[in-house]
């Protein structure tokens, strides 16, 4: 396995979230949560995104950006320690992976390792990168609240 994985989604001229996967379906693609986070007033560029960091995760996994693959991965925020100890978060969320359905069983990420993404965008590109880093204390943290990766 690569210890980072890279992926751009081109947006330019696209105005639904429905033509960044397009022949695939949107529902194969993302997950249930995913989508409805991101049909909450989100803009297509947030969409385009998640997709870049899933295309970044199965880059990091050498696995193929089927719909099947790009389904098991899911993109979702991710509350940080921070965030954890107060009602309310006021520096938002991290992007945080999740490998559903036996993908986690095909990612080989060292002991204890964990994926990590950053995602960024202009106006007609997103863009994202995935590595695999070791888990830090804070993980145990947002885990026993109820947080994932």
């Amino acid at each position: 396995m690569r210890r980072w994985g890279s992926a751009a989604v081109v947006l330019d001229g696209l105005t639904a979230p429905r033509q960044l996967v397009w022949p695939m379906r949107l529902e194969e693609v993302y997950s249930r949560e995913e989508r409805l986070r991101s049909a909450a007033g989100r803009t297509l560029q947030h969409w385009a995104g998640r997709l870049a960091a899933k295309y970044a995760v199965l880059s990091l996994l050498g696995l193929p950006a089927t719909a099947r693959h790009l389904g098991r991965v899911e993109v979702l925020p991710q509350p940080s320690a921070m965030c954890a100890r107060t009602t309310a978060c006021m520096h938002g969320h991290p992007p945080g992976v999740r490998l559903l359905d036996g993908l986690s069983e095909d990612a080989d990420t060292g002991a204890g390792g964990r994926i990590g993404v950053s995602i960024s965008h202009t106006a007609d590109l997103a863009f994202a990168v995935a590595l695999v880093s070791a888990r830090l204390p804070e993980d145990d943290v947002v885990e026993a609240v109820g947080g994932w990766n």
